[in-house]
């Protein structure tokens, strides 16, 4: 396994590292964000929206992009799926994106 997995999102320290979910346990979805005029993949977990970053292989890699967007004030979480990790950023202004069924 590459890491724990978490029910609750928490600040990120060296007893307390950034919540890796089972991407199974996850909502997908997708949001639309203020000036991007695309809907934008998503999750949906704690009751907050996670924009899409980045999928990686690596683990190291993932928690070193993950820790920048901490430093810069923004909640992450990453999900690990089949082929490795992805890394979603809280997205505090999203809305849920309308699909159009046809």
């Amino acid at each position: 396994m590459v890491g724990q997995t978490s029910s609750m999102p928490q600040a990120p320290s060296p007893s307390n590292p950034i919540p890796i979910l089972d991407g199974r346990t996850v909502k997908n979805c997708h949001i639309v964000l203020p000036d991007v005029p695309k809907p934008t993949s998503a999750i949906w977990y704690a009751n907050r929206f996670y924009g899409f970053v980045r999928a990686y292989t690596d683990m190291d890699a993932a928690q070193r992009a993950a820790e920048r967007l901490i430093t810069r004030g923004n909640p992450v979480v990453l999900t690990q799926v089949r082929r490795g990790l992805i890394l979603w950023v809280f997205e505090p202004d999203a809305q849920l994106a309308r699909t159009s069924r046809r």
